[in-house]
């Protein structure tokens, strides 16, 4: 089973906040990208940039994000909530 781990942070820049999302399998970065508010279209969008760079249907893993759970949910797509840090 390929795990696909999710993660956003706020990021400020110039007086303004980005959404930096990215996205690792294991060790590697399959996709990151900023968006200029967290919303669920943003998020969406954002895990179906990810899609084209996995194989089959993996499972996500995510934190606490309930914004990022919620996408996956109405996107039929499998995830575990895990803690990251240990």
């Amino acid at each position: 089973m390929k795990l696909i781990a999710l993660d956003e942070t706020c990021v400020k820049a110039n007086g303004s906040e980005y959404w930096v999302y990215a996205a690792i399998d294991r060790n590697e970065i399959i996709s990151m990208r900023t968006f200029s508010s967290m919303n669920s279209l943003a998020t969406k969008l954002f895990i179906k940039e990810v899609l084209k760079y996995c194989d089959g249907n993996p499972t996500f893993v995510v934190y606490r994000a309930p914004w990022l759970k919620e996408a996956l949910e109405e996107m039929v797509l499998r995830y575990n909530q895990e803690s990251f840090w240990r």
